[in-house]
């Protein structure tokens, strides 16, 4: 029974990164015009926002908690 607990809050938090992820790309696209901005993933799976253009190349990464764990692509 609590591991059925623990797997729907994680459905439920991974889908709300999902949910924040794709405001996040609405909200950039709209703010810097000529920047392309996408979704994407990190490689252990956690929602990523890509943005790419004007010399600029970055990953932003949400772990479910909301947190921002990203930062600059090499």
């Amino acid at each position: 029974m609590m591991a059925a607990l623990e797997t729907r809050a994680r459905h439920l938090a991974e889908a709300r990164a999902i949910a924040v992820r794709d405001t996040l790309i609405v909200r950039i696209g709209e703010a810097a015009p000529g920047v392309r901005v996408s979704a994407g993933d990190t490689a252990d799976g956690a929602p990523a926002v890509m943005l790419a253009g004007r010399g600029l190349r970055a990953r932003l990464a949400l772990d479910p908690a909301l947190r921002w764990i990203g930062g600059m692509m090499p």
